[in-house]
């Protein structure tokens, strides 16, 4: 076995910061997070990230312990469909998804088209940036995309203009290396990478109309005890509630990136929670 592999899945568990004893209705959850830029990343040998904090904060408010483990993308969702995993970090609802947990989302997110300063151009759609242009994507395995997102990502995949990799470290060291022209990520994700691999300044980010806001959340295996799940979701409903939500995206993407992704409210999310 590789010393990358056995780095990314055979972590330790790492408790989260604050926990509290917990009953028999909330037994110690295993966590598993990824490389989603400000949402989740490796500080050295500490995970840091708004996900993260999150975390905490659930853990804090409902007594129920997490213990927190670094997966790849794509490997991440196969440990928490074969029960190895009790929750995941950041999470897109999909239908497959569901068959194995509880949603409970947080926070929005949005894609945004980003691209080398010199490939950047008024592209009102990714159908336009597949029509009009000719530089090359990378995106990661194991995210979730928009049915009309996917639609154009398969349209670039065919015209040999798209490249899956691993996670988006992998995707910015390629663009770096000349291989790739630009990604599609949130706010959250591009602006830690390009910060650092150097290309602060030296790419443009855009929405597209095929990538809409949508809600964030963790998921919860179906093998947790429901008065765990329902404790998970009421520490969340206080944090949205209470405004700690903003605070946390206040201080890794500033205050105006986190008014726009806030923008609108939270009525959405707490709708969506049980």
């Amino acid at each position: 076995m590789s010393k990358r592999l056995i780095t990314a899945v055979l972590v330790a568990w790492l408790p989260l910061a604050g926990a509290q004893p917990a009953g028999d209705a909330c037994p110690p959850a295993r966590v598993g997070v990824s490389d989603l830029g400000y949402s989740s990343y490796r500080d050295g040998g500490v995970i840091r990230g708004t996900n993260i904090d999150v975390l905490n904060e659930i853990q804090r408010r409902s007594g129920c312990s997490l213990r927190i483990g670094w997966y790849p993308r794509g490997r991440l969702y196969a440990q928490f469909y074969s029960h190895a995993l009790d929750l995941t970090g950041a999470s897109l609802r999909s239908p497959e998804r569901d068959r194995h947990g509880i949603w409970l989302p947080y926070t929005y997110t949005r894609f945004e088209l980003v691209l080398l300063n010199q490939h950047a151009g008024q592209f009102a759609s990714l159908a336009d940036f597949v029509n009009h242009s000719k530089a090359r994507l990378n995106v990661t395995r194991g995210i979730f995309y928009t049915p009309e997102t996917q639609a154009q990502l398969d349209r670039l995949q065919r015209l040999g203009r798209l490249e899956y990799v691993n996670d988006y470290s992998v995707v910015f060291r390629k663009i770096v290396a000349g291989r790739a022209e630009g990604t599609l990520a949130p706010a959250t994700i591009h602006l830690l990478n390009q910060r650092q691999f150097g290309l602060s300044g030296k790419m443009s980010a855009a929405a597209v109309s095929e990538a809409p806001r949508m809600m964030v959340g963790i998921y919860v295996s179906h093998q947790v005890p429901p008065a765990a799940r329902q404790k998970y979701a009421d520490a969340i409903r206080g944090i949205v509630t209470d405004g700690t939500m903003q605070r946390i995206y206040e201080k890794y993407l500033g205050a105006e990136l986190t008014r726009r992704l806030f923008g609108g409210g939270t009525h959405e999310i707490l709708e969506a929670l049980p």
